[in-house]
């Protein structure tokens, strides 16, 4: 008789803690910014109705995670999405993508270094902040990874300081609000451009840049949905219980939320028991976005558009000089911007780089059609969409980034198409 396939229950505990530890990696990457500053600068563009945009957030997410394993499966190394795109679209378009993706995640994690000078110390630090950055990529560039137990001891030190908060907002009786103004529809869009960022970590989990963290398909696919499911839950309870003792308004304007709610509910002696947690757990967060960063960029030096000595590697095989230019790039929005202000630029260049991931993945799967076509048009159409009605300012800094990609690699390569 032919051996039947192992049910969920029949899996062998090897391939159980494979799963989990997918799931760690992954979720332990989408619960940083987009949490601790990213239901807040929501809650800025939508008030109340803020979480009204986290479906749209969830559907353009799953739809570039997709997208992400998908080019990844094809395109292996370094720089999946940004090598389809190429492959794909052409040069003009990849450059394009890559830079959106570089200053994205810069922007990215200098609203990380933000907040956690925000949360360390009461009125924020800039030295603290401007410092994080470059803390973070020396670690990173001795080798360092959270992987397996750590990363579940990081990711159960995430949620014991989240859970505190919102037990805390849900015991204690909010105080009473005058009603707030009406928010225009295009706000909850941009909410929901805002809180893409909680799910960015699927990046970790279904792009990696070393085949030996590679996880099986159905790994990555069982991963991503306990991952964005989780993330999901959590980021919906935790905008809940902010909502619901600071409102919208004053929920916009919190520098620290997760800390600032402690004092509207009369709870200060937890302040800087939460402060210095969410500041502590936000740190593995920035290392996974460094390896993210530096995947894209790796590429882009292989195809010759950034100097070749970028990619010189160090004592632990990791590269230094490429790290330390994210890092400066970090450090110099994270002295121009704060927190929510670098979170908005970095969502809406991060959009820009997955409108073109998603329709450079729309012609992969024209010819293999491991997933409907019509989930990479979607993603592409929400990209734009989300994009478009970020802030003003976000807006600029990512048009600067899309124009700055192609001069500088067409200045570095000699080549313009």
């Amino acid at each position: 008789m032919a051996q039947q396939p192992a049910t969920h229950e029949g899996e062998s505990p090897s391939v159980l803690r494979t799963s989990a530890a997918a799931v760690a990696l992954a979720l332990g990457g989408m619960l940083g910014a987009g949490v601790f500053v990213g239901v807040g600068a929501a809650s800025a563009a939508a008030g109340g109705l803020a979480l009204l945009g986290l479906p749209l957030a969830v559907l353009a997410a799953v739809c570039c995670a997709v997208s992400s394993a998908e080019s990844s499966e094809s395109y292996r190394g370094p720089g999946a999405a940004y090598g389809c795109v190429r492959a794909r679209l052409g040069i003009v378009p990849a450059r394009i993508a890559a830079s959106s993706h570089f200053v994205g995640y810069a922007a990215l994690i200098a609203a990380l270094a933000g907040a956690i000078g925000e949360y360390a110390v009461p009125g924020g630090s800039l030295g603290i902040s401007l410092a994080v950055p470059f803390v973070v990529v020396l670690a990173a560039t001795t080798g360092l990874r959270l992987r397996g137990t750590a990363a579940w001891l990081w990711l159960l030190g995430t949620c014991t300081v989240l859970g505190l908060v919102v037990v805390t907002c849900l015991a204690i009786s909010p105080p009473e609000r005058t009603p707030g103004v009406d928010v225009e529809p295009l706000g909850i869009v941009a909410a929901a451009g805002t809180l893409f960022v909680v799910f960015l970590g699927f990046e970790r989990l279904t792009a990696p840049d070393d085949e030996s963290q590679r996880f099986p398909r159905v790994t990555i696919r069982r991963g991503l949905i306990v991952s964005l499911v989780a993330a999901t839950m959590i980021t919906a309870v935790v905008a809940v219980a902010l909502l619901r003792q600071f409102g919208g308004a004053r929920l916009g304007l919190a520098p620290a939320p997760l800390r600032d709610v402690l004092a509207a509910a009369g709870a200060q002696g937890l302040e800087p028991w939460v402060g210095v947690g969410a500041a502590l757990v936000m740190l593995p967060v920035l290392l996974g976005a460094v390896e993210t960063l530096r995947s894209t960029a790796l590429a882009v030096v292989r195809d010759r558009d950034l100097p070749a000595g970028l990619a010189k590697t160090g004592s632990h095989g990791t590269p230094w000089l490429l790290d330390m230019l994210g890092a400066a790039a970090a450090g110099a929005l994270t002295a121009l911007l704060d927190p929510a202000a670098a979170l908005a630029l970095g969502a809406c260049c991060v959009l820009v780089h997955y409108a073109f991931a998603n329709a450079g993945v729309r012609i992969l799967l024209a010819e293999d059609r491991t997933w409907p076509q019509r989930t990479a048009c979607l993603g592409m159409a929400l990209c734009v969409v989300l994009a478009v009605s970020m802030p003003v300012p976000a807006l600029t800094g990512a048009a600067g980034a899309a124009v700055l990609g192609p001069l500088v690699g067409g200045l570095v390569s000699r080549r313009w198409s």
